[in-house]
């Protein structure tokens, strides 16, 4: 497979129509249709038992190149599988995507940057589009908890790419679901997530995608999150810090959780 440089075009339209698609599952139901995608079970990205994928593609396609979501679930970065997807992979294969859910490997065995590391999985999509036909300069990040701030912290952090040779910018758009920002606040809050990133303020600081937020480069982002005692009211000035330069903040209310309990 030849490699040229990679050329995209500008994102925020078809951001745009990302994003109405996303806010419309707030509204589906979520009805079973049998055989409406191909399934493609525990593919290797990894030599770790946990380092595998799912792939979801539309049962019927015309040749083109399908643009992709790659999901990370959630579970508090000790537990959660790619399995629990609801009926995502229906609606977005309905839509024209594929669809690839990730494992990745969990906490106490690793630490959060070999999650991260893991997210990286991104490569793996990356080298086999072809195999599949996959799109290359649509690729979509969706997380959602644990799984959302890891997606995050791979595309705010340059390094985690840039170590497997990839760019930021390879991504289309990215949406979180109820994932934090920045992890300071959020284990003062929660203390219990000691257990997977220490006790070092330093560490929780490195392990924060708001870290990152000077980059103007990164690619259009979606916030979900249900209101009240969600993320978006403990740390709206973080969302405004994160997104000053006008890319999306959606804070939903409690239809939100509905989003990511459903999903």
């Amino acid at each position: 497979m030849k490699k040229g440089k990679i050329q995209l075009k500008p994102r925020l339209l078809s951001f745009n129509v990302f994003c109405i698609l996303i806010l419309g599952t707030a509204f589906y139901y979520f009805q079973h249709a049998s055989g409406q995608e191909v399934k493609e079970s525990n593919l290797k990205y990894g030599n770790n038992p946990k380092q595998t994928l799912d792939i979801y593609t539309p049962k019927n396609q015309n040749g083109e190149n399908l643009p992709v979501i790659i999901y990370a679930h959630g579970g508090g970065w000790r537990g959660g599988d790619k399995k629990s997807v609801s009926d995502k992979p229906n609606f977005f294969t309905e839509n024209g995507y594929a669809f690839i859910s990730i494992n990745y490997r969990l906490s106490p065995e690793a630490s959060y940057r070999e999650m991260a590391n893991d997210v990286s999985t991104i490569k793996w999509v990356y080298d086999n589009a072809d195999n599949y036909h996959f799109d290359r300069t649509k690729i979509n990040l969706i997380g959602h908890s644990a799984g959302a701030h890891l997606i995050l912290l791979v595309v705010t952090n340059p390094h985690y790419l840039s170590n497997v040779g990839l760019s930021y910018k390879l991504i289309n758009s990215v949406v979180d679901i109820e994932g934090p920002l920045d992890l300071t606040d959020f284990i003062k809050r929660f203390g219990t997530y000691k257990k997977v990133f220490g006790n070092d303020q330093k560490v929780w600081e490195k392990a924060s995608p708001i870290t990152y937020a000077s980059n103007k480069d990164l690619p259009p982002t979606l916030l979900i999150d249900h209101g009240n005692n969600g993320i978006g009211k403990l740390w709206g000035n973080y969302y405004r810090r994160f997104f000053n330069d006008g890319r999306f903040v959606i804070c939903c209310d409690k239809y939100g959780c509905n989003i990511s309990r459903r999903w």
